[in-house]
């Protein structure tokens, strides 16, 4: 279940802006992202400085993890990589999203929020965007710039916008 609390928000946002512009020492940075996502799983979990997230508590990681810089977590649902995942540069994953009729999304404001999931050994390359309530099976491939507007299937490269798959691997 996500948690959405604001005041927990405010406390990691702040804690990450001072991460964002610390002095580059990869070490210092995994402890600090460690404590700062709480995250509890054995294996490597780097996420290359700067980053970005909305909540910070819906992240949740199986191990061996990398993302290089400038990512985007918009973690309103949770958002749940397995083990050995990789991303490429300024991959944005989405879990929130709003209706699309019109009178529900003036008058209610509402903003619907769907897990995505990421399978084992997914590589996703620069520039992706991952839509929410998508889930990616496990050694799966997605080509860079790939906006992900579906789920996708084990063993697959996947590209375009929106992705389809290519070839299985």
């Amino acid at each position: 279940m996500p948690i959405r609390d604001e005041q927990t928000r405010k406390k990691k946002r702040e804690k990450l802006r001072l991460l964002n512009e610390s002095s580059y020492d990869r070490e210092a940075i995994i402890a600090s992202e460690r404590a700062l996502l709480e995250i509890k799983t054995e294996g490597t979990v780097y996420i290359d400085i700067p980053f970005q997230f909305d909540f910070g508590t819906n992240l949740h990681f199986s191990g061996n993890f990398y993302a290089n810089t400038d990512c985007l977590f918009l973690d309103t649902g949770d958002i749940n990589f397995g083990k050995n995942v990789k991303l490429g540069p300024r991959v944005q994953i989405y879990t929130v999203n709003h209706p699309v009729d019109p009178t529900e999304r003036l008058e209610k404001g509402l903003a619907i929020a769907s897990p995505v999931m990421i399978g084992d050994n997914v590589w996703i390359g620069g520039g992706s965007i991952i839509n929410p309530g998508v889930v990616i099976g496990s050694n799966t491939v997605i080509g860079s710039g790939s906006v992900v507007t579906r789920s996708l299937p084990s063993n697959v490269l996947a590209a375009g916008v929106p992705a389809k798959v290519i070839r299985e691997i």
